[in-house]
């Protein structure tokens, strides 16, 4: 079962934003490993994720064996059937309180009858060298080694024709990098497999075709001999020489005759040895041997530059250039500015800073704010409407029209939280435009004259930095373990769906992700000595003071017009919220 990629284009969020993959083609031919390979950014997940039908196309066509995998916006189950996909460390995808109940929910969409479920799973076990006496026990008391394989055996139970890997190396030792490559070898023999990896010296003698990717295009679609054969191909596309190649081309210029095709490891080290004992009776260097050509150096026109700075004249630039302990004075400006309003009117003038803020932002920040504010904004509806609701307590009111809705009710609610829901869009956007440490040391710096008071101004800047990136953390890996839980449902969903079936395999992970995120958080904040009594260095920022003032006067504008339209409605007798 071949998989054709049509001019395939998918884009992101965002539909009308630059498309993730742009105009790919190719054949991925069956009982092969084929490589994806590319710099970060360059559309590699992407693709994967889009064969295994988790990210619909926007034009184009995916067929598997010239079926298409996806009809009016709807992935076809039978063929969603034929592709296993493993994420980056897979054992965070575990979930059930057994290992046998893991198996028992990746084999539960192939509607198999017990003897072969059983069948599967013992081969899978036995296949990644773990005892079916596990079976019974819950996968979280494993080792970090054994939870991997038990992942990896709960994917291979599907035996599925298409094995799609994102990063399978990803943490793993030197032993288990090699043994994952035996298994490799073994799979390939029965199933198809895609592997996106930025470990090319490892999997590249493995495979059968190499996809480079360079900005979402298909930079070349070649046979792992050629690749070595053109390696300006991975320079252009920006991933660079491997080590290997280097390598490669060092001894062939010191003379090394190495053999044609991959130079292993091994081939290299034989050549080696063979040009010390040539040179050991003579002091001179014989002529560099011919080879399949010299390493490619890149050129300074190919090398990966530096992205050049932001302009400072512009709003962008000047928003990400800010220093943040100037950003936390003009939030602060800002945010008390807008909880001063009590009136449409106020909130109305309040609310032009949001399309000036949006300006400001670069689009896939803009479109990772519109994604944040959208549960907020669920919320806000669901809010207004409850609110209200109310009840005719009369006797004289019919029982069925007792309940009535009162609008006056539901438009103070809704004012209430149109000033929470700008405040929070403010927080968001400094969150996305600064770092969390830039922004500790911002608040250190502003708060540095309560460190004579006795204040612990550090563990205060640190919650308040943290409190604000956390809910970013939150939405990207409740994004992450939905995805996740979708390759593992094998159903049928529409764009941006989640079946309810698969919530607990999409909330344990989330909530084991996050606590651990506050664990090694904690073991961080201990280890840099939060808490004790030594004296704390409060760091020295440095400002670009035309940047800064300039920031600096927009802040105090828009503070002092908010509160002159909160002093000219009081004046004007406009009652408050």
């Amino acid at each position: 079962m071949p998989i054709t990629i049509r001019n395939l284009t998918v884009y992101g969020e965002d539909a009308k934003a630059e498309p993730v993959l742009k105009d790919i083609s190719c054949s991925l031919p069956k009982e092969s490993l084929t490589l994806i390979i590319g710099k970060s950014g360059s559309g590699k997940s992407t693709l994967l994720r889009t064969l295994g039908g988790l990210v619909p196309p926007g034009s184009g066509e995916l067929l598997y064996d010239g079926e298409p995998l996806w009809r009016k916006n709807r992935v076809s189950r039978p063929l969603l059937l034929q592709s296993a996909v493993a994420f980056q460390f897979p054992e965070h995808q575990l979930f059930a309180p057994t290992l046998q109940r893991e198996f028992d929910y990746s084999l539960k969409p192939y509607r198999l009858p017990k003897p072969e479920r059983l069948r599967r799973t013992d081969a899978a076990m036995h296949s990644q060298r773990l005892p079916v006496s596990l079976l019974d026990a819950s996968p979280f008391t494993l080792s970090g080694g054994q939870k991997r394989r038990a992942a990896l055996a709960a994917l291979m139970a599907a035996e599925a024709p298409w094995l799609l890997l994102d990063e399978p190396s990803a943490g793993l030792d030197a032993k288990s990098l090699t043994r994952l490559r035996e298994e490799l070898s073994r799979w390939k023999e029965k199933r198809s497999i895609v592997l996106v990896t930025h470990d090319i010296d490892a999997f590249l003698p493995l495979a059968d075709r190499v996809l480079v990717l360079a900005k979402g295009e298909l930079a070349a679609d070649l046979a792992p001999e050629q690749l070595y054969q053109h390696p300006h191909l991975l320079v252009d596309a920006g991933v660079g020489l491997t080590p290997a190649m280097e390598l490669a081309g060092a001894l062939r210029q010191a003379g090394c005759a190495l053999p044609e095709g991959i130079p292993a490891p091994a081939g290299m080290a034989a050549a080696l040895a063979r040009r010390l004992q040539a040179g050991a009776g003579s002091r001179h260097s014989p002529d560099p041997a011919p080879g399949p050509g010299p390493a490619v150096q890149p050129p300074a026109s190919r090398q990966e530059q530096p992205a050049p700075p932001l302009h400072t004249g512009s709003g962008i630039g000047m928003l990400y250039q800010l220093d943040a302990k100037l950003k936390w004075l003009v939030y602060m400006l800002i945010s008390l500015g807008v909880l001063l309003q009590s009136s449409w009117t106020g909130l109305a003038a309040s609310m032009l800073i949001v399309p000036v803020l949006l300006l400001m932002l670069q689009p896939a920040d803009r479109r990772k704010l519109a994604q944040l504010s959208r549960p907020f904004l669920y919320f806000m509806a669901l809010a207004v409407f409850i609110s209200g609701i109310g009840f005719a307590t009369e006797a004289s009111v019919p029982r069925l029209h007792r309940v009535e809705f009162d609008g006056s009710r539901a438009l103070g609610t809704l004012r209430r939280l149109s000033v929470l829901f700008e405040i929070t869009l403010l927080g968001l956007a400094f969150t996305l435009t600064t770092s969390t440490s830039a922004m500790k040391q911002g608040l250190e710096a502003a708060l540095r004259p309560l460190k004579n008071l006795g204040a612990p101004v550090q563990m205060l800047s640190l919650a308040a930095s943290l409190t604000l990136r956390f809910i970013p953390l939150i939405v990207e890996e409740t994004d992450r373990f939905a995805t996740i839980a979708k390759a593992r449902g094998k159903r049928s969903f529409r764009k941006n769906q989640m079946p309810v079936r698969d919530l607990p395999v999409f909330a344990i992970p989330l909530l084991l992700s996050l606590f651990q995120s506050v664990e090694e958080l904690i073991l961080a904040m201990e280890m840099k000595g939060f808490g004790s009594r030594q004296r704390e260095q409060l760091p020295v920022l440095q400002t670009d003071k035309r940047i800064g003032g300039r920031a600096l006067r927009f802040g105090i504008v828009i503070f002092l017009l908010l509160a002159g339209i909160r002093c000219w409605e009081q004046w004007r007798g406009v009652s408050g919220i």
